[in-house]
């Protein structure tokens, strides 16, 4: 019960602190260059889309949590998956500036998947490629925003 609440205060946390960034941004009009969106609002919206998944999440946690028996949250199990999947995401943010995007995060999902729950690389492979490309594709090419390339700056 303790991890969860916590976890609700995190998203929560992040959630209203995007929202203060975002209207900050907005209010110094010189950094919206390039269109009407621009990054203050972009961290408005997340900001709200954070804090409605924390309430979802909050009100299914509570009733799974009323629903079924007590879970340890603190097995050696839980606590090795945590602690991979913030290796894994240490990893990511340290190679991002030296691979570039797409190649950082190509890796991140192929080692991410099998920890969250894609348990073949028949099924890891696939996502594991089609993410980066999404997210490049959303980000990139439709909303404008500028990705680290790496060592691939010359090139792409």
């Amino acid at each position: 019960m303790k991890g969860f609440l916590v976890e609700l205060l995190i998203l929560l946390s992040v959630g209203v602190l995007s929202i203060v960034e975002g209207i900050r941004l907005v209010k110094a009009e010189k950094l919206q260059l390039y269109d009407v969106l621009g990054p203050g609002f972009y961290n408005i919206g997340m900001g709200f889309v954070l804090i409605l998944v924390g309430v979802i999440y909050f009100i299914s946690q509570r009733r799974s949590i009323s629903d079924s028996p007590k879970k340890s949250a603190a097995s050696s199990e839980y606590r090795i998956k945590m602690g991979s999947m913030v290796g894994v995401l240490a990893a990511y943010i340290f190679l991002l500036n030296y691979l570039g995007y797409f190649f950082s995060s190509l890796l991140f999902f192929i080692l991410i998947n099998p920890i969250v729950g894609f348990q073949t690389w028949r099924s890891n492979l696939p996502v594991s490629l089609t993410m980066p490309v999404i997210f490049y594709v959303v980000f990139v090419v439709w909303l404008n925003m500028i990705f680290p390339q790496g060592i691939w700056a010359g090139l792409f």
